[in-house]
């Protein structure tokens, strides 16, 4: 980016947007969206019996349901990121409509949590730039996206969720995975082969010298 875009973006109080980080010092950083849900307490387990954290990044409409298990992940320090309120494709939205979304979970984590959230993971990952531009302000730190998509929301096999992951993942990769099950979704109907892959892979990160961190920890 030029220094004269960066310098505009600055004035304009839009957040960057980040796949990865640098990977020095070697880390990467799981990311669960969706949640939280029946499986959330499983998967935050999962890391916790290491040592390592996530980032989870909450929807609006599941933390209205489930409000406990995002309390307990802040609680056991955890990371907990806005992933807007409705998972509604942001392509089909206008900035009006993204900016009543961030908002709204944004106060909904804060009231849950004490803390506002800094990081906005757009659902789909989708209109990333429209996303920024209505998370200015101060509304984000950064707008993240992911550079490991396993696809977990697709797949009954933990095995194979695992094996995607590791065939390709580097130090500074940002790993996108589900805790939860947006409205509308057209992939498997339970979230366990995603816990039990994060049983399994996070020993075997740590075993690569990969470990695994907060993504706010891997920007740094």
């Amino acid at each position: 980016m030029s220094a004269v875009r960066a310098l505009a973006r600055r004035a304009l109080g839009r957040p960057p947007i980040v796949h990865r980080a640098s990977g020095r010092p070697p880390a990467v950083a799981l990311t669960f969206d969706d949640g939280p849900s029946e499986w959330t307490a499983g998967v935050a387990h999962a890391l916790e019996e290491h040592g390592c954290r996530g980032t989870f990044f909450v929807l609006g409409v599941s933390l209205e349901r489930r409000p406990d298990p995002v309390r307990a992940l802040a609680a056991a320090g955890h990371e907990l990121g806005n992933h807007l309120w409705t998972h509604t494709d942001p392509a089909a939205q206008s900035r009006a409509e993204l900016r009543d979304e961030i908002d709204r979970t944004a106060a909904a984590i804060a009231e849950v949590s004490g803390r506002r959230p800094a990081l906005v993971r757009p659902p789909y990952c989708g209109a990333p730039r429209e996303v920024a531009s209505a998370a200015s302000g101060r509304r984000a730190s950064h707008i993240v996206l992911r550079s490991v998509d396993p696809a977990d929301w697709s797949l009954e096999s933990a095995a194979e969720i695992v094996d995607r992951v590791l065939e390709v993942v580097e130090a500074g990769d940002i790993v996108c995975l589900h805790d939860g099950i947006s409205p509308g979704n057209s992939g498997t109907t339970s979230r366990e082969p995603t816990a039990a892959a994060v049983a399994r892979l996070v020993p075997a990160l740590l075993e690569r010298d990969l470990r695994p961190v907060t993504v706010s920890e891997l920007l740094a």
